[in-house]
């Protein structure tokens, strides 16, 4: 009898361990601060979420795009999008969606029917993906005229991220949003003053956590303390605004590959810079315990042209093949 009571008690043990240790790897994976982007829904190709996973990388930014989703007002097509998203579920990754860009309707006007017609997208799309998606982020570089023309404008940026926190909320009590993530590079918008006129104009109490997109292309992040500098900016009108404690996350960060290939590109680096930038990078906002996460702009480069900058950000080549950056963030994540 007591060696059959010690047996079944090695059996319970092991039975609460493996349990344990199940709920740990979930916890571990949540807290990780590693993240990348993807573009729009390439995670419908199942061999992305492997090789993300694989790199040890346990979130990604996957954007949830209005104009793709209902082109026309009632006209939905989620199949990508749901195809994605699962892929990355399967995988173990972590996703948060990244509300982004006008359709049929366009709320950067601040009209009622614009910012209404917005609300009813977040709504659905909160509902459609809660038991995998728990955070949003809203728009993306709204201090920058290229996502929000004309001209930025704080106060209808406001209008659509309280529209979008309400919606939200509503439809999943338990999810976080996340200012849309300011671009705070070029021209007057070196640092971050737009978030200043958000909370200006009323929209403090409407994100739960901060993002901005603190690039130094193509200077190495350690240059003249810009990443910090930018970091701190931040941080100092946090402080500023009463919300020391806010979460930050830092949902865009990167260097183009391509200097090799166009010696005249203006922001690209050697894939050698791209690989050591990263550990760089990484090093410098994980030093900071406000900022919780760290995105890499972007996992796979979207073409193959030589002089398009846009196609070079990737940890991987168009066709998949890993680039320096790729082991390089695998083996930052593993001494981390």
């Amino acid at each position: 009898m007591k060696r059959i009571n010690l047996f079944l008690t090695v059996i319970i043990i092991g039975l609460l361990n493996f349990s344990c240790g199940g709920q740990a790897a979930d916890t571990a994976s949540l807290q990780s601060p590693f993240g990348v982007c993807v573009d729009v829904d390439e995670c419908k190709d199942e061999r992305i979420p492997l090789l993300i996973n694989q790199a040890g990388i346990k979130w990604v930014r996957q954007q949830i795009r209005w104009d793709l989703i209902e082109p026309k007002k009632g006209e939905f097509h989620w199949e990508g999008f749901d195809k994605a998203i699962e892929n990355e579920y399967k995988q173990g990754l972590n996703a948060f969606g990244q509300f982004h860009w006008k359709s049929w309707s366009d709320p950067t006007t601040g009209s009622e029917a614009g910012i209404r017609d917005w609300s009813e997208f977040v709504s659905l799309a909160v509902n459609r993906y809660k038991d995998k998606i728990k955070y949003w982020e809203v728009w993306n570089e709204e201090d920058f005229q290229g996502f929000w023309p004309p001209e930025p404008n704080p106060a209808n940026y406001v209008k659509l991220l309280k529209a979008a926190y309400i919606a939200a909320k509503k439809a999943d009590p338990e999810c976080k949003i996340i200012l849309g993530g300011l671009m705070g590079w070029g021209g007057q918008y070196t640092y971050f003053p737009f978030l200043d006129e958000v909370y200006k104009n009323g929209g403090g109490d409407y994100f739960d956590i901060v993002a901005f997109h603190p690039y130094t292309m193509p200077n190495a992040p350690s240059k003249d303390n810009l990443l910090k500098r930018k970091i701190e900016d931040v941080l100092e009108r946090l402080k500023n605004n009463g919300a020391p404690d806010k979460p930050i996350w830092i949902t865009e960060l990167g260097w183009p590959s391509n200097k090799l290939v166009d010696p005249q590109s203006e922001r690209g680096v050697t894939p050698d810079e791209q690989a050591g930038y990263l550990k760089e990078a990484f090093a410098i906002c994980l030093s900071y315990p406000q900022i919780k996460k760290v995105f890499w702009y972007g996992f796979r480069d979207v073409g193959p042209s030589p002089t398009d900058t846009e196609h070079h950000y990737g940890l991987v080549k168009n066709d998949l093949e890993p680039k320096l950056s790729y082991r390089a963030y695998k083996e930052f994540i593993d001494k981390w």
